[in-house]
């Protein structure tokens, strides 16, 4: 059996071409969509269940940015999440009691038709104010081209809560096109 070596040279060269092909994730332009809602998490909600914050009927301000834009809903290829965070209003916020969380946004019509949008698990065991989540790869243009939306902030927690803690929720889109 005869075996045939491969030049270093030609291995090399392989492997440029193959990461020359490769493109990191290109920056397309389009317009951020920005939200923020207040809440409070209440004393008393233990680790045994999935405790569910709903935000409801909320304004996407869709078309009012497609005409800042000046922009059809046509021009717009997919709506993406970019960044979500909670955090605590007044500073004092404690996020290690939190096991997990998953950020849903719905129709208010169909709240089975939720799309995930971000989530993070595990948390961080250290104490912070904030607790960023991760943006999921969904496109959520179905949901968020029309007038309104709701969230439902689903958190499983790992003690129980012994405060009333006021909390804001950051989230960001971005509308492509």
């Amino acid at each position: 059996m005869r075996r045939t070596r491969i030049a270093p040279g030609f291995l090399l060269a392989l492997l440029l071409l193959a990461f020359i092909g490769c493109k990191k994730d290109e920056v397309t332009p389009g317009f951020d969509m920005i939200y923020q809602q207040e809440f409070s998490i209440p004393p008393g909600i233990g680790p045994f269940v999935t405790h569910h914050f709903y935000l409801k009927n909320l304004f996407t301000r869709y078309d009012a940015l497609l005409a800042q834009a000046g922009k059809t809903d046509a021009d717009i290829v997919g709506i993406l999440p970019v960044q979500a965070a909670i955090e605590g209003v007044f500073g004092d916020a404690n996020f290690n009691i939190v096991e997990d969380a998953s950020l849903r946004i719905y129709e208010e019509s169909d709240p089975n038709g939720y799309i995930e949008v971000a989530y993070r698990f595990p948390t961080p065991l250290d104490p912070s104010n904030k607790l960023d989540l991760i943006p999921s790869l969904a496109d959520a243009k179905r949901i968020m081209s029309t007038d309104r939306f709701s969230i439902d902030l689903a958190l499983r927690l790992r003690n129980t809560t012994t405060d009333d803690t006021p909390v804001r929720l950051s989230l960001q889109f971005k509308a492509g096109y």
